[in-house]
């Protein structure tokens, strides 16, 4: 990830004394495309806008008179379309003391659509290394799991209830076996589509989650509406409100209530079943460009509403949510209904 200090980014290179460029960093590596073996030896004004000082190049400047430059609140129409930060030019000087080239450091805001979908990008690489860890380590957990689901079947055979739960949890952890054997060749976009009806999905989720709502003292409501099944991949969509679901969980460690409903929603022209979640919780952090969102989580690293976000996308479906401080946090989980399979 860039290096970054309050969503601002550092983009440097250095100069000669014709203005040559000798080094230059990985962020300006990442907005231009090319390596430092591409622009070594070209002028730095041939690549980047040249920075300015009033009506003189900022660089000469210090290269002549052996001072740094700075410049405050720049604007720029350049890396990424547009930055906005500070600029410091330091001259350089060789083992005779004399003046050999200048140093350039940008600390900048880049407000522009590529640089998002760079840090975006950037962000599900981080995403798909830690899952494929996760992959090759949760498979001997998950065998003990299921030796400890068989020795309670049997030995509470009579327990109705406790039943229920070990039949639900054998049958997902084959299913999450299976998953992991295709997870390493496979992606959320790719298929494994079936028609799913949300409202099943939900109940048996319903009785997943029950035994941490109770442990909590969570009120928890669902309510099923009328909805049209979807074609989705069961799983991933069945993981997307998990996490959902988890999170609010996990905002209310001793009480509060969940609330979850299920509806069909006309938008955009297009008819989706939705999932609703609220919870009574601190509240998150959600960004306007809806494209990072921040957890309060203390434990974990924030990734689930975003790889929740990348499932629903991946269908034609999108995320909301609505947070405040103190209030709560209400999530909503689009997926479009195509009535024609």
């Amino acid at each position: 990830m860039p290096s970054q200090n309050s969503n601002r980014v550092r983009f440097a290179f250095s100069v000669d004394k014709e203005l040559r460029i000798n080094s230059w960093n990985g962020e300006l590596e990442k907005i231009y495309g090319k390596s430092l073996n591409e622009v070594q030896g070209i002028p730095y004004y041939e690549v980047i806008p040249r920075i300015n000082k009033g009506n003189k190049d900022a660089v000469i400047e210090a290269l002549k008179h052996g001072k740094p430059v700075i410049l405050n609140e720049y604007h720029a129409a350049c890396l990424c379309g547009e930055v906005k930060g500070t600029i410091r030019v330091s001259p350089l000087k060789d083992t005779t003391g004399k003046i050999s080239g200048a140093n350039v450091v940008i600390s900048a805001h880049p407000s522009c659509i590529v640089w998002k979908k760079l840090i975006q990008s950037q962000r599900l690489l981080d995403i798909g290394k830690i899952a494929a860890t996760f992959a090759h380590g949760v498979r001997n957990p998950l065998n003990a799991i299921k030796g400890a689901v068989v020795y309670l079947r049997e030995k509470y055979a009579n327990e109705k209830k406790l039943i229920e739960f070990t039949k639900i949890i054998e049958e997902e952890i084959l299913r999450l076996d299976n998953f992991i054997a295709k997870f390493l060749s496979t992606s959320i976009s790719e298929k494994g589509l079936s028609e799913t009806d949300i409202n099943l999905l939900l109940k048996k989720i319903e009785v997943l989650t029950s035994l941490q709502t109770q442990s909590r003292k969570i009120d928890t409501i669902f309510e099923y509406g009328n909805t049209y099944p979807v074609t989705i991949n069961s799983l991933h969509l069945e993981h997307a409100i998990l996490n959902v679901l988890n999170n609010a969980i996990e905002a209310m460690p001793s009480g509060g209530r969940l609330m979850v409903k299920t509806q069909s929603e006309f938008r955009y022209g297009i008819e989706f079943a939705t999932v609703e979640v609220s919870d009574t919780g601190p509240g998150i952090a959600v960004s306007r460009s809806a494209d990072m969102i921040a957890s309060s989580k203390v434990k974990g690293k924030g990734l689930g509403l975003f790889i929740t976000r990348e499932i629903l996308r991946s269908c034609g479906g999108h995320l909301e949510i609505k947070s405040q401080r103190g209030l709560g946090t209400t999530a909503k989980l689009y997926v479009p209904i195509n009535k024609n399979g």
